[in-house]
Order: structure tokens, then sequence, then C-alpha cells
């Protein structure tokens, strides 16, 4: 933490920085309002952490208000979830399991709670400056958690971040979205060589020809540079002469910056290289437990020396933690340390560890959580035999944590424990089959699924057997579902687990939990009639517990595709109210019953209130909006189909492009598929046809991976779209569509397509496709169903697709229906304007449909006009009827 380090000399020697002053400009001056982030992409070593402290230093000196706080991430960090900020968050315990946005609202919290404490006053977020460095080398978590503070509009984020492996996916897109300035820290040049050289080995100068040596020795590497004229003065490699130093012995062709930081290393006496390997393979670790094992001045010597730093919050020395210096080191230290080496150095803290947490009691660890899973760290990388019950008091505090690498290697050891029973080790598989399926790692899940099954088999009949078994199914069927959508294997594993549910006599509140599973996937697999069935039982025996808000928006759905439109939102509006009271549980549970509602609305033609419902889904995912990337996504998905809904074809195709963009996201939602088709639909009514074709490429190599559950509206968007470029076999697919509602029960879908046979073929429905309309159009009470039935009586009466008053009203839902067919001397942009005065939309509604101006909509009207020799926009109808 700047300014409240206890001991500050690394901080100092960091901050040394010579050069690049127009560099330094830029970065403060990125950094000049709150909600401004920034990225310092460059190789390792290239002067970014100094770079970046010493805009910080610039920034909080122009602006005392400003507070300043300083982490770094290693190769060590990795190894525990939230180690580079367990300096800041006090109450590590309260935050396990949270998600990553209220962590980072803790982490904001515990910065401006020190600012106040240092300066007295209780600074704003909007004074909050957060460098974070070397951010690829973050645990998954604490990635997530700096995701979150780059979204945040009242703080500012420094991060710094190695050209190789370069920025990780979701800073790219947090810089492709404009969130993160990227600034690229390039090789020095020989004038900041020669600055460099100068101060260090001040107060002569380089010689010109050394400058070269130098710029061509480093590569203009900052570190290397810096390192390597410490190495040639202490070899007496250069000389002075004539006021100038001159470098007067060969470089080895073979050395690298490795090299150097080797031998620099290698000079290191016995005590401050034990220290300093301790404090690389083991980072961040407490100062307090440090000082058990070394004398606090040899410590004190390498902060000096610039190898360590040290960062804390608060003011005892248990709450400052040891971190190398620079991350290269650290990793040049770790790779020359021998296993067996590290085994010792890892088990010797192991060792420290447990016996300053202790206590009373010599055989159990009373340590702080914060420590605890470092502590198992050590323990298992050294080899030690680590107590169950300390295993299992980090396993509560791991088990809902996104660092999947530690998950998978804490499970191992508890499962591999002589003293571990069946019910831990079931327990350990099942998270670790959790981290599997986020490490996309499918054959591991299956390894340890069928692991699993055979010890709940073997165990004896009970009632803790059926838990273990059904919290097992809902595990593996989500590893199933979410990533590869594989519903069918998801629907086998429920009913292993319901058998032996069954045979235990479990509860019944557990076997819901597996009834609750078995609607959501029937649906997505097709089942539906089995599935309505099954989410109205559960809906009457659950409505009012938490338990059924995953199954919820699965219910909505349903329901509006059926037209039970006033069910629908009875359900919606029950349900939000009570996913609002259980956010802390089921923290997603309000973004997804919004999203349920909007979407009925849309399948309904409930446009406005969609519009309205979809604002709240604005405000629920702002206070809560878990991962920003998937928000993001999910946003645009919302704004595509609402569009889509108002006919803003452009404004369709950029909203669900961003979406697409992302596609994963949507993975196991099932919703893909019919993102998929919007895009196709919103690209040909623009006229990009050839982009259509490829969008439905994509959809249709989804195949079973897309969920049945939304097939329908999917397949009719998809039908829509290739009317406007229609190749023939159109009428087959609203057939099929038509049969595939009716065998469904879905019956305002049934209505939309049979609708579409009628575009199709053109003279209208035959009767008793006609009298099944009109029967479902009466009990129907979404107000699609009423226009649905006018627009098909209109077309049997001989009138065209695209005109009429059902026509128009369709067309204010989104639902304009082109022609079909090429018309004699209008081009494909006057034939799409003429349809639209056709359908009585104003010029300001045309323009804004079409993504253009009003004076172009008046210039294509008045040559509409001309070219079917008509005299007024209401005549247009008729003359387009007449070419038809």
């Amino acid at each position: 933490m700047m300014g409240s380090m206890r001991w500050s000399m690394a901080l100092e020697r960091v901050s040394q920085f010579w050069g690049r002053s127009e560099l330094s400009a830029e970065v403060t001056a990125a950094l000049g309002a709150p909600g401004n982030n920034v990225v310092l992409l460059g190789a390792g070593g290239a002067g970014k952490t100094a770079l970046g402290v010493h805009a910080l230093v610039r920034l909080t000196s122009e602006n005392p208000a400003l507070h300043a706080v300083h982490f770094a991430a290693t190769t060590a960090t990795r190894q525990s979830p939230l180690a580079v900020f367990i300096p800041a968050l006090r109450d590590y315990d309260a935050l396990a399991g949270e998600s990553p946005d209220r962590i980072a609202q803790a982490l904001v919290k515990a910065c401006l709670e020190h600012a106040g404490a240092d300066g007295g006053r209780k600074p704003g977020p909007a004074q909050l400056v957060i460098m974070i460095d070397d951010v690829p080398l973050l645990d998954n978590l604490s990635a997530l958690v700096v995701e979150y503070l780059l979204s945040r509009t009242d703080v500012r984020v420094v991060l710094s971040c190695r050209s190789t492996p370069g920025l990780t996916p979701a800073l790219t897109r947090a810089w492709r979205d404009g969130i993160l300035a990227r600034i690229d820290v390039p090789e020095l040049t020989r004038a900041e060589i020669s600055e460099i050289a100068g101060e260090l080995l001040a107060p002569k100068l380089l010689a010109p020809d050394a400058v070269q040596r130098l710029a061509e020795a480093t590569g203009g590497n900052a570190l290397f540079l810096i390192e390597l004229l410490r190495s040639l003065e202490r070899s007496e490699a250069l000389e002075l002469r004539q006021g100038l130093w001159v470098w007067r012995r060969p470089f080895p062709a073979d050395t690298s910056l490795g090299d150097i930081l080797r031998s620099e290393l290698a000079q290191l006496s016995p005590e401050k290289l034990a220290a300093y390997e301790t404090i690389a393979l083991c980072a961040p670790v407490s100062l307090a437990l440090l000082c058990t094992q070394f004398e606090p001045a040899v410590l004190d010597e390498l902060a000096v020396d610039g190898l360590v730093a040290f960062h804390g919050m608060h003011d005892n020395s248990r709450q400052v933690v040891a971190t190398v210096a620079h991350p290269l080191s650290g990793e040049v230290m770790a790779a020359l340390v021998r296993p067996v080496q590290r085994m010792a150095r890892l088990r010797a803290m192991y060792d420290a560890a447990l016996a300053q947490g202790s206590g009373a009691t010599p055989s159990r660890w009373n340590g702080e959580s914060s420590e605890l899973l470092s502590l198992v760290s050590w323990g298992i990388g050294g080899g030690c035999a680590v107590p169950l019950d300390i295993l299992q008091r980090a396993f509560a505090l791991v088990e809902q944590l996104a660092d999947y690498e530690f998950r998978i290697l804490l499970d191992s050891a508890l499962i591999q424990h002589p003293a571990a029973d069946d019910a831990v080790r079931v327990a350990a598989l099942n998270n670790r089959i959790e981290a599997h399926r986020f490490s996309n790692a499918p054959n591991a899940v299956l390894s340890d699924a069928t692991s699993a099954r055979e010890i709940i088999e073997r165990m004896p009949a009970s009632a803790a057997r059926a838990e273990l078994a059904i919290g097992h199914a809902l595990v593996v069927a989500d590893a199933l579902v979410l990533p590869q959508g594989n519903w069918r294997d998801a629907l086998r594993i429920l009913d292993w687990a319901e058998r032996l549910a069954e045979a235990d006599s479990a509860e019944a509140h557990s076997v819901r939990r597996l009834a609750i599973a078995r609607g959501i996937y029937l649906s997505y697999a097709g089942e539906m009639t089995e599935s309505v069935r099954l989410q109205s039982e559960l809906y009457a025996a659950m409505h009012s517990s938490a338990d059924f808000l995953p199954l919820a928006s699965t219910l909505v759905i349903s329901l509006a595709q059926r037209g039970e439109t006033k069910r629908a939102r009875a359900v919606g509006r029950q349900q939000l109210g009570l996913a609002m009271r259980s956010i802390k549980r089921h923290p997603l549970a309000v973004g997804d019953m919004v999203g349920a509602w909007c979407l009925a609305d849309l399948f309904t033609g409930n446009t406005r209130e969609a519009s309205i419902i979809y604002g709240f889904l604005n405000v629920a995912m702002d206070r809560n909006p878990g991962h920003v990337r998937v928000r993001n996504t999910l946003v645009a998905f919302g704004r595509g189909l609402l569009a889509i809904s108002q006919g803003e074809w452009e404004g369709a195709v950029r909203n669900l492009s961003i979406a697409c963009a992302e596609l994963d996201d949507f993975t196991g939602t099932g919703s893909e598929g019919l993102l998929l088709a919007s895009l196709a639909l919103a690209q040909a009514a623009t006229g990009d046809h050839e982009g259509s074709a490829v969008t439905r490429a994509q959809f249709e190599a989804l195949g079973e991976r897309s969920s049945r559950l939304l097939e329908l509206p999917a397949r009719y968007n998809l039908l829509l779209a290739a009317l406007y470029a229609p190749g023939g076999e159109e009428l087959a697919e609203a057939t099929a569509l038509a049969e595939l509602a009716r065998e469904r029960g879905f019956a305002l879908m049934e209505l939309r397509a049979l609708h579409a046979v009628a575009l199709c073929t053109g003279g209208g429905l035959n009767p008793d496709d006609e009298a099944r309309a009109r029967e479902m159009a009466n009990r129907i009470d979404a107000p699609l169903a009423g226009l649905l039935l006018a627009s098909c009586e209109h077309i049997a009466a001989g009138g065209a697709r695209s005109t009429g008053s059902a026509a128009r009203a369709l067309a204010r839902r989104g639902l304009v229906i082109p022609s079909g067919q090429a018309l004699s001397g209008l081009t494909a942009r006057e034939q799409q304007l003429a349809e639209l005065l056709a359908l009585g939309f104003s010029n300001a509604q045309i323009a804004r449909r079409l993504s253009i101006s009003k004076r172009t909509v008046e210039s294509h009207a008045a040559k509409v006009l001309l070219k079917l020799q008509v005299g007024s926009r209401d005549d247009v109808a008729v003359a387009l009827e007449a070419l038809e």
C-alpha cells in the first residue's frame, strides 16, 4: 500500500524513474478522471511497474486528495484465492462464497477506510486509484474482481501486463469496449539508455559506443539494462577515459537477463538467499511469520537491495506481507530451486505457520482464515501430512471460489487423505468436478463422476446417502449441460439419483431439488408435455420457496409460448418478488426472472411492456452485476430483441452482433440458438443476406446444444429471415413448425406458424387450418393472437401479405413481412421504403428503422411515388398490391 508500508525502501527503489517523461505524462493524463483505467503492456522488465508507480506519485502530488493503492501479483499468488488482496481484506471469512462484485466492493471499502485512517478524513471512491502488477498472474477469482473494478465509474485502475502472453481475453474485451486504455511500454531509446546510465553511474557519463553496445545487448529492456550496468560496475568492466565510462571487456554472447539475475542471486549470502527463496516460493507471506524464520535485518537488506517489497494496510506487523519486488526475479529463483529444496522451504513455512497458529492446542490450528489457504498450499507442496480438520476448514472456504487449480489441489488432498470418510471424499469429488468443468476438462469430469457414483453406491442406504447422491447428480448434470448442452445425459444422472433417493426414503424437499432440475432439462431436451406437467406441479407445491427460482424462468417462457399471457405475468411478478428477497442466496435469479418476463412479453406481442420490464433488468444488473462481461452480453442481447420488436433493424444487428461475439456466455442457457436466429433475421431485414446465411450456418452447427425450449421462436425467426430472400422451402418449414408447436401444446407459437403458412401460400389457409387458427385466436389472451388471425383472413380475401390494417399493426411490433419478390422498377432500398410507407410509417419512423436521415427518406419517397405513378403516400399500398 503506497504511503502505508512499514518498510518503504522497496517502494523508493521502484519509484526511481529516469527518462520517458512523455510516457509518464500520458499515463497520468489517462487517469485524469474517475472511471478511467489504464493497462501498461510491455515485455517483462520493460519498466511497467516503475512507470505506473511514477505516474501515481505524480498524480497524487498534483491532487493530494487522491489515495493510491498498489498490489503485486506473482507466480505464488495464484496458489490461493484472493492472495494478492489479502493485506486489504481483513474480514476474509465473510467473503468466502461471495460473488466477485461483492468482494470488489469490500476491497474498495477497505482501501477507503485505510485512507481515512491515514488522512483523518475518509475519501470517496472517486479519490481511489488501484494499481495491480502482472494481472495475468492473478488467481481466477481475483481476475474477476479486477473485471468488476474496471466496470466501476467511480474508481481508477492501473494494470500492468506482459506482452507475452499478452492481455487476457477479459482485458482485451475491456480495451475493445473502451473501458480500458492501453499504453504500450516500448523498449528504451538510446537517449533513455544514456540518461539511465548517467543516473546510475553519476557523476560520469557513458561513452556513445558503450550506449550503443548496451542498446544492442539489452534490446532496450529497462530491468536488463539496470542489472547489467550494476553487474558491469561491480566487475570493473567499465573504466574511465577522458571523463567517460567506456566498456572495455567483451560481453558474453549467451548472457541474458536470466543469466544476470541468476548471477546476482548467486552472490547473496546464505541467509539472504534462503529468505529470498522462501518469499519467492510462498509469497505473499506475512512479515510476522517470516520473522520467526529469518532475522529482520536480513529481510530489511533484501528490501534495500530491491529484491523484495512489503505491503500492508494496517499498523500491526501481522498485516504486512512480503512479495518479490519483480516477478521475473521471483520466477528465476523459483526455477533455480531444486525440487527437494522447494519442498524443504514449503515444509518449513508450513511448520512455522502451524506452530504460530496452533495456540494452546498443538495438534490443531487456530490462525486467521486468510492464512489458512496459504498454510494448506505450503503443506501440500511440502509433502506434509496436513491434518484432516485443517483440510476441511480450508475446503469450507474454497468450495465456491474461482481458483480452480487450488480447488483441484485441495480436493485431491482430501480424497487421498487416509482419515477421510466416504462422505468427505464424495463432497471433494463433487467440488473437483465443478473445478474441472470450469477448467474445460470434460474427461476429468466423467472420471470423477464415475468414482463418486461408485463410492455412493457402496455406502449403506440412509438419508445421508440420498443427500450425497442428489448433490452429486445436480453437480454432474450442471457439468454436462452448461459447457456442452448435454441434456440427455443430465436427465440420466437425475434418474440415477431419483432411484437412490426413493430407495433411501429421502426427504421430500431434497427430492424436489431433483425435480426442479428435471423440469429445466426436460424443457431443454424437448419433452414439453412432461415438462409443463412437472412445472405446474412444482409451482403449486413450491412457488413460495426460493428453491423454485431456477425453474421459474422456464415456466414463464413455456406459458408465453402457450399464449397464457396473464398467468405468465402472474408467475413472473410473484417470482420476481421472491428473487429480490433471496438475492444473497440466488444472486442471478433477479436478472433471470426479469429477462424471462421480458422475453414472454416479446413472444406475446406486448412490446411496450417488454421495454418497461427490460428497464428493470438494467437496474437489476447494475445493482448486482456479477460477471461484467456476461452482464454486457445480456444487455446487448436484450437491446437487440427489443430493436427487432420495434423494427429497428440496424440497431438490432449492432446489439445482437455484440452479444454473438461472446456466444460462449450463453452456452448451457439454451438461448444461443435464439440469439443467432434473431441476428440472422435482423441481417436479412437490412439486406445483408450473405451475413444472414453465415449466421444461419452457425445456428445449424449448434445441433443438440441448442435448447428445445426456445426452438420454436428461434426457427420462426429464421423462417422470417428466409422470407426476405425466399428459396422455395419456406412453406414446408412453416408447416413443420405448426405441427411441432401443436405437438408441444404451444398454441401461440402454432398460431404464429399458421400465419407463416398463409404468408408462404399467398392464398390463405386451408379450411381446417383456418378453423384451428380462429379457435386458438379466440381463446389465447395474447395481444398478437387477433392480429395474426386478421392477417390470415386478409390474405385469404386476396390481399397482399404486406398490406392491410393487420399487417400495419404487426409491423408496429417488428413483424414487417416483406413482399418476398423484387418489384420491377424499384431498387431494393426503394422497395423496402415503399413497403414501410404502405404500412403507414412516418418519415421519422422510417428513418429510425432504416438508420438513415429524414432527408434521405424524403428523397427516396419522392422517387417511389414517381416510379409507382401515384400522387400520395396513401396510394402506395394499392400500387404495391397491383405490382405483386
